[in-house]
């Protein structure tokens, strides 16, 4: 038996994600990122090609905590709510989400460009439509998604990344990789940071990165079932048996 877990994304389109039974309780919620650049005109000012974070809902008070953040206002916009906060970390900024029922999306604004006009412009660029399974937008006749991925940590493995195989098709090594059961494995070039080697899984529709970490599981601070936590080697493992990767429109 497996365990999917499904999330609807901001163009509407589906990433799943399939696991043994006995791995469902390593997944966290899923989290992402997403950039839209003008359909028109071609100008690169952050006034015009612009990006925000996504979240499940039950995420505010974790980013409220990350900026050290006081409530500054909050007010009613397009069928959601906004919420501004000043920030301590960074200080120089204020950190704003669009609330829905479900998710969220956020963001740091920095002066001059911080001020409710401009958080309210910048919210309201797109149509924000939240479902239980995501959160999308509709970018409408002025903005294209120019990039979008998800994120989800595996508690004592680390951080994977997917995005769609169109997307990040240019990353995709010319050499073969290892057959996993569900797709192409491919051990990439060591960071300079020194932190542990990452992976990347190749699917029919898909494109998954896994950074290595101990990652906490949900509500603790690390991980000690799992052998080798945290390694190559445990991550290499955990890709090998994932049944399935998929972003579907």
């Amino acid at each position: 038996m497996g365990h999917l877990s499904t999330l609807r994304t901001v163009s509407n389109s589906f990433v799943r994600l399939e696991v043994d039974d006995a791995e469902a309780a390593s997944l966290t919620p899923w989290t992402g990122h997403v950039r839209y650049t003008p359909k028109y005109g071609g100008r690169t000012t952050t006034a015009e090609s612009w990006g925000l974070e996504l979240a499940p809902k039950s995420s505010l008070a974790a980013g409220v905590n990350s900026v050290r953040g006081r409530e500054r206002e909050r007010f009613s916009l397009n069928g959601g709510e906004v919420v501004v906060y000043d920030c301590e970390d960074p200080a120089d900024a204020r950190w704003a989400a669009w609330l829905g029922p479900w998710h969220m999306a956020h963001g740091l604004f920095y002066a001059p460009e911080w001020e409710s006009s401009d958080i309210v412009d910048t919210f309201s660029r797109v149509t924000w439509v939240d479902t239980p399974e995501g959160l999308t937008a509709d970018g409408g006749s002025r903005f294209d998604v120019s990039m979008e991925f998800y994120a989800t940590w595996i508690a004592g493995v680390g951080t994977m990344m997917v995005e769609s195989k169109q997307a990040g098709i240019s990353r995709i090594p010319n050499w073969r990789g290892y057959g996993a059961a569900s797709g192409e494995l491919w051990r990439m070039p060591a960071p300079p940071t020194g932190d542990e080697t990452p992976f990347l899984l190749v699917t029919e529709s898909a494109i998954a990165t896994l950074y290595p970490w101990d990652a906490p599981s949900a509500g603790q601070a690390s991980v000690s079932a799992r052998a080798a936590a945290g390694s190559a080697e445990t991550a290499a493992g955990f890709l090998s048996k994932v049944k399935r990767v998929e972003w579907q429109a």
